[in-house]
């Protein structure tokens, strides 16, 4: 009775570990197919950057575009959120050329700004994540606010606008921490918060392009994790339920202990070189043997080490992880070097085999066929 009492606990154990996230291993499925750990403190990042600018519409677009060029530089701090989904604060300020519509008397004046921006990354959202992947697409849109002053034509006055931008980064790693970008931006700032006549001036819309770096601070990087499916929880509290009704069935009968005479004959040894059927549980898309399972691993290595009989491994998985390539393999094959390596059984005597999901041993529960399954050969 009290081996019962004890599996019970052990299968409640397990409950309260399935119902936390495990972490994967995959790295054949889209990054946003999956869901990652979020850790406040890690994947920031600094871009420092520089290039040139030009005003549009109305006189500015007159003048040849070399006419119009003038520098602009910008500082930016951001986090990634997931691997494709990021925010920063990118403050920039540099110099703007505007041509009188009717004259087209050129003005020159000063800006400086900031604008925060929501950031895409195409290339990570639609691949398997890869931390060192070397080229990204990242496509971003924000808003903002800039100030324009130091006007060379006298009559115009400073102004403060908001701003709404959008922009394509093309970003390069050269480092574990130091990526190389290009980026063009375009920015309408003529949203005035007051009234401002700007004269046939027209300082309202800007295109840039800038290169830079961009360093990586912190701690960086992402683990995959995916919840355990709620048939393989399920199937284990319908085991917790059924060793509580045999625990109250066991509970009802007295105790009583037999008469020396009473006592059965006992059993004939069974052959030692058989051994029964040993299953060893893996999480959702892993191939690591988890500690509470190793003890069910040493049980076969002793009976290979001290009979005569061989073993054979056998790996599945359950029809939820056929995305997982080679995963039955390298769940037998992880089985069978714990076999070797940790508990001294001879390689000999190990035949390592495995089966798809269309072989899997359980029809009633998938979460059960995520096991390796040791028998004798």
């Amino acid at each position: 009775m009290k081996l019962k009492f004890t599996v019970l606990a052990l299968a409640g154990a397990t409950i309260l570990s399935a119902n936390a996230q495990t972490e994967l291993s995959s790295t054949e499925v889209a990054a946003h197919r999956q869901a990652f750990s979020h850790e406040p403190g890690a994947n920031y990042f600094i871009s420092l950057g520089g290039g040139v600018g030009a005003m549009f519409l109305k006189g500015n677009n007159h003048p040849s575009l070399t006419e119009r060029l003038s520098f602009t530089a910008a500082v930016a701090l951001g986090k990634w959120h997931t691997p494709y989904y990021a925010t920063r604060l990118k403050v920039l300020g540099g110099q703007a050329f505007t041509y009188q519509d009717m004259t087209f008397t050129r003005n020159e004046n000063y800006y400086l700004g900031a604008h925060y921006d929501f950031m895409f990354d195409v290339v990570n959202y639609f691949s398997p994540y890869n931390e060192n992947r070397f080229f990204h697409l990242i496509p971003y849109v924000g808003v903002g606010y800039e100030y324009k002053f130091k006007n060379k034509e006298p009559k115009l006055q400073d102004a403060h606008a908001l701003t709404a931008n959008a922009g394509l980064q093309l970003s390069f790693r050269l480092a574990r921490r130091v990526n190389l970008f290009l980026e063009g931006e375009a920015t309408y700032n003529g949203l005035n918060l007051r009234n401002y006549e700007n004269l046939g001036y027209s300082n309202a819309f800007r295109v840039s392009a800038l290169a830079g770096l961009s360093f990586n601070i912190g701690r960086q990087g992402f683990r995959v994790v995916e919840p355990l499916d709620q048939e393989y929880i399920d199937g284990l509290q319908s085991q917790i339920n059924a060793l509580r009704a045999e625990n109250a069935e066991l509970a009802k009968r007295p105790e009583h202990c037999p008469d020396a005479d009473e006592l059965a004959a006992p059993a004939e040894a069974v052959s030692d070189r058989f051994v029964a059927d040993k299953s060893i549980l893996f999480s959702q898309g892993q191939a690591t043997v988890s500690k509470d399972q190793l003890i069910t691993v040493f049980d076969a290595a002793e009976f290979a080490k001290k009979g005569e009989g061989e073993l054979l491994v056998t790996g599945y998985i359950a029809k939820n992880e056929t995305r997982f390539k080679g995963l039955a393999e390298k769940r037998a094959r992880a089985v069978a070097k714990l076999l070797t390596e940790q508990y001294g059984v001879s390689s000999d005597k190990i035949t390592v085999e495995w089966k798809e999901a269309g072989e899997a041993p359980y029809s009633s529960n998938q979460g059960w066929n995520r096991v390796v399954i040791i028998r004798s050969k």
